[in-house]
């Protein structure tokens, strides 16, 4: 279902003794990749193929709203209608273009969800491609984008479009599809527990050994996982953004599949990748591809003035080989084991 390609380690500590407490481990596959959801010192009432039955219902809820991949969700339906006509939509995919119009109105605009004709035009939607497009097909590309030309009308749950406009909330769905299992969590008198999809996470109150969730920030490396950077986390959420896993090559020239709406190509920049810790996956989720976008000078002054929590792995030469440096913001840092 989503382009980007998000990514975290968790890391499992402490010994499989008395001293841990019970758990309900649940995963399954979603929105083009994977969940896994543990659930700490769940009540005895909660029955552990229920709690997969109700999640699962959910995700596909949800999917259906914003899945680009299904031709009759809620999305499709908008990227086919004419210009200035209205759609009505359900509150969940209203919530995620709220938060996206906020953000790319921070962002000048180079965090926009209306990017959808670049993405597929870059061979990182439905279809792949090896190759740079014309400079025609950009800039006609180019055309159909803009947040500005996406209209809302919250309390009739409507939206329109001034242009030819086609939606992608890949940036910012899996995080919200996370907030949104936390939520369903929580209301089951669950107050511990980790939910990842695909990367993005959220995790709740201690791990089985009483103590805050460690997460491991992943070394940007095709080759093997391991983690770059422990965190310490408790009622947060977490969400990476990095171009070294999802892009093609052509004569020499690596192109991300993280695009930038206002010269509609890839980035061009030493951000290997970012992560940002924040409220909740969504917002972690849609910032860490907004500054992921803004390359690293720009985004380290927009984080400093958002006062977000971000982490930057740069890449330190210019062929984008295993050598790295780190940066972060002040916000950042209490996080850091």
């Amino acid at each position: 279902m989503f382009a980007l390609t998000l990514f975290f380690m968790v890391l499992l500590v402490g010994c499989q003794d008395d001293k841990q407490k019970p758990a309900i481990f649940l995963s399954g596959s979603t929105m083009g990749t994977t969940y896994h959801i543990t659930l700490v010192d769940a009540p005895s009432a909660l029955i552990q193929s229920a709690a997969q039955d109700s999640i699962d219902r959910l995700l596909a809820q949800l999917n259906q709203q914003m899945s680009t991949y299904i031709d009759d969700s809620e999305i499709r339906a908008f990227n086919r209608l004419a210009e200035h006509q209205w759609q009505t939509i359900s509150l969940e995919f209203m919530e995620v273009i709220e938060l996206s119009q906020h953000i790319s109105s921070l962002t000048d605009g180079q965090f926009d969800i209306t990017i959808g004709p670049l993405v597929e035009l870059w061979g990182f939607g439905k279809q792949t491609i090896t190759h740079r497009p014309s400079d025609i097909a950009i800039a006609d590309a180019k055309a159909r984008v803009g947040w500005r030309k996406l209209q809302i009308d919250k309390p009739q749950l409507a939206i329109s479009k001034q242009a030819p406009l086609w939606l992608d909330v890949s940036a910012v769905a899996k995080g919200y599809a996370v907030d949104k299992i936390a939520e369903w969590i929580t209301s089951k008198g669950i107050q511990n527990f980790l939910v990842e999809i695909g990367g993005e996470m959220r995790l709740g109150g201690t791990n089985r050994q009483q103590q805050p969730w460690r997460i491991g920030i992943e070394t940007p490396s095709l080759l093997q996982k391991k983690a770059q950077q422990l965190i310490l986390l408790s009622n947060k959420a977490i969400a990476t953004s990095g171009d070294y896993r999802n892009f093609f090559e052509e004569d020499g020239q690596r192109f991300s599949h993280t695009i930038d709406p206002l010269s509609g190509q890839p980035v061009k920049h030493n951000i290997a990748s970012v992560s940002v810790i924040a409220e909740t996956a969504a917002e972690a989720d849609a910032w860490a591809t907004a500054l992921n976008v803004l390359g690293e000078e720009q985004a380290l002054v927009v984080a400093e003035a958002q006062q977000l929590a971000a982490y930057f792995i740069l890449y330190d030469n210019e062929s984008k080989t295993a050598n790295y440096k780190i940066v972060m913001t002040e916000a950042f840092k209490p996080y850091i084991h």
